[in-house]
């Protein structure tokens, strides 16, 4: 794992590709859920309902993004062979994006599952 990190620290272009390559199981689990495929819709809600396995894919797709935006930033976080720190731009908007995207699901799926499952708020689905 050490040596997978110094290899991304010196490669920044690989840095952003693969922290934003972490957005890919959120994209897909969401084309599972929201187009009902079969048989990975069955694997992730057993039920008729919402149940604690989708919680933990929906939570496990989500910590990805925040995850690709530390990943993405590696490079510019560490110091080259001379001692400089360096800042790459693309880089520093991929993590930017991720970040956008994470925050701009999770506050407001947060307060529809508060308020479904929590609140019990009728016809909430």
């Amino acid at each position: 794992m050490i040596e997978a990190i110094v290899r991304v620290r010196s490669r920044p272009g690989v840095a952003a590709l693969a922290g934003l390559s972490l957005l890919i199981p959120f994209l897909v689990t969401n084309a599972v859920v929201a187009n009902r495929i079969e048989p990975f819709f069955s694997l992730i809600r057993p039920g008729l309902h919402t149940s604690a396995r989708e919680y933990t894919v929906l939570a496990i797709v989500l910590l990805l993004m925040p995850a690709g935006a530390l990943w993405a930033m590696l490079p510019s976080l560490g110091r080259d062979e001379t001692g400089r720190r360096r800042f790459y731009l693309l880089n520093c908007a991929v993590a930017i994006v991720l970040f956008a995207i994470f925050t701009t699901i999770i506050f407001p799926l947060g307060g529809e599952i508060y308020a479904c499952e929590y609140l019990q708020v009728p016809n909430c689905d």
